[in-house]
């Protein structure tokens, strides 16, 4: 790939890093809204302008290929990987809309088509990073700087709930997600830019993009987001560079929730904390996920046939677990799918220590709205409290509720009601500990959440595809030796075969 080309794609993924955090502040403060809100058309725009670079660099190797063009552009495993992710990445949109058309709120970050545009993005950026392999020079480690630090946001992108305080699943499974995709993204650095300290290279480019965007969205009036702190174990990688990549991920694993912990804690205003009860069991998941970001890679001494057979029988394994995975739950709240608006009311919600107040006054009459309750929600924890009609000041309609038993963090308030015809209507705000919040809100009809077999069956089938993007990334790359300029990197050959992996010298 040409090194301007991958400041082509550099760039996309920077705007498609900062749209990205951008874009789940916009649904926390003001819920879902149109398709053509400036977050998500910074989002797919970056996209685009990394995936117009992989098509150029397509039509560069298509010119340059000679006879047989059609075998040698298919037969590269970086520019197949860009190009399939970039394809995944934009189609992901549509999907993502006809989802929720279809099935209601589904919202949540780890929704199928938007862990589809995940693996996508993933795929997209170690695409460019394996294609930038010949590269060399300052301008060529700039390009893949700035794909390495794609790579890691990426991986990072599925925690981004917890990191900015509005979880939808349990605490319990912040760290070992975090930690599992950056041992991923350790695993593609390692083979697709291999020197000691271009992992630490690439976590500090992206921690100083975090911090501008953990700067940038409360300076614009949004909700902030955490800076989490990669660059402390991608240190102690590098420092233990001297083991096999297998066993460094192993160290990964254990200590980066250890590392992780304190400084959520730190940041306790913006990310989600975790309970200290929960670290032990967190970690083991962490150092279990490590392990078998190792396996899939192929550092675990397997013979290829036992691993052909495992990975076939891990893969149907997956799919009901697939299939549960997108069971309707209790993952609501930040980004509720609201549906027609049948009203605009003025909704008040005051909190203090482990309890919420609130207040809906709607200008004019009630128009037969009957109040039904008051809920909170956080974390697929769902707590419900009173909600009654109060004579409001003049003409207008009021409504009054109480919600007790609430936890630290950001909770969603809401208020329930039925109109005349028994139908459903709600509103809701965010609320931390210790605020008072009036803004003006919608009051929608929310639309079901549907159940069928082919939701199911439909997710499962976007969950396969994520997994199976993830580990032909990590098979890819591991079939890709990039050159270096770095003395004594092991990158001093560019092809497409490896040694067997039991032979490698890590």
């Amino acid at each position: 790939m040409p090194i301007l080309l991958g400041f082509v794609a550099g760039i996309g993924a920077s705007m498609a890093l900062a749209a990205t955090y951008w874009d789940d502040a916009w649904h926390t403060d003001k819920g879902r809204d149109e398709f053509a809100i400036p977050p998500h058309l910074l989002l797919y725009g970056g996209v685009l302008v990394t995936s117009l670079s992989v098509l150029g660099w397509a039509i560069r190797s298509w010119r340059t290929a000679g006879p047989g063009r059609l075998r040698a552009m298919t037969s590269d495993p970086a520019l197949l990987i860009a190009g399939i992710g970039g394809f995944t990445t934009l189609v992901s949109a549509p999907i993502d809309n006809a989802w929720h058309a279809l099935y209601g709120r589904d919202a949540v970050i780890w929704s199928p088509p938007h862990l589809l545009a995940v693996a996508g993005t993933l795929g997209l950026s170690a695409g460019v990073l394996a294609g930038l392999r010949s590269s060399v020079g300052a301008g060529g480690n700039v390009a893949r700087l700035f794909a390495a630090a794609g790579v890691i946001g990426a991986l990072q992108a599925p925690v981004l709930e917890y990191d900015s305080d509005v979880p939808q699943f349990s605490t319990l499974w912040y760290l070992p997600v975090a930690t599992f995709g950056l041992c991923v993204a350790l695993a593609l650095i390692d083979d697709l830019w291999p020197g000691r300290w271009r992992p630490l290279q690439a976590a500090a480019l992206y921690t100083v993009m975090r911090s501008l965007v953990a700067v940038a969205l409360p300076a614009w009036g949004f909700s902030g987001s955490s800076v989490p702190p990669l660059v402390l174990p991608v240190a102690v990688a590098a420092a233990a560079s001297h083991l096999p990549l297998r066993l460094r991920l192993l160290v990964v694993g254990a200590i980066t929730p250890l590392l992780w912990w304190p400084a959520v804690r730190l940041q306790e205003d913006l990310a989600t904390r975790v309970p200290l009860d929960q670290l032990p069991a967190a970690t083991i998941l962490a150092v279990v996920g490590a392990a078998v970001v190792g396996w899939f890679h192929g550092d675990w001494m397997i013979s290829k046939r036992g691993r052909t057979v495992a990975i076939q029988a891990a893969l149907l394994l997956a799919l009901p677990i697939a299939v549960l995975g997108v069971a309707p739950g209790r993952a609501w709240a930040h980004d509720p799918g609201q549906g027609e608006e049948r009203s605009v009311g003025l909704l008040t919600v005051k909190r203090a220590v482990g309890q919420a107040s609130v207040e809906l006054r709607i200008p004019g009459s009630c128009n037969g709205l009957k109040p039904t309750r008051s809920v909170a929600r956080r974390a697929g924890v769902v707590l419900t409290g009173s909600l009654r009609s109060e004579a409001g000041s003049g003409s207008s309609c009021r409504f009054v509720g109480h919600i007790s038993g609430l936890r630290e963090g950001r909770w969603f308030i809401y208020v329930e009601l039925r109109d005349s015809s028994g139908r459903e209507v709600e509103g809701w705000l965010p609320s931390v500990e210790g605020s008072a919040i009036t803004a003006q809100r919608s009051l929608y009809e929310p639309p079901p959440v549907e159940s069928t077999m082919g939701r199911d069956v439909a997710g499962a089938v976007m969950l396969l595809a994520v997994a199976g993007l993830i580990i032909a990334c990590l098979r890819l790359s591991r079939g890709t030796v990039p050159l270096s300029d770095e003395p004594g990197s092991r990158g001093a050959i560019s092809s497409y075969s490896r040694p067997p992996s039991g032979r490698r010298g890590r």
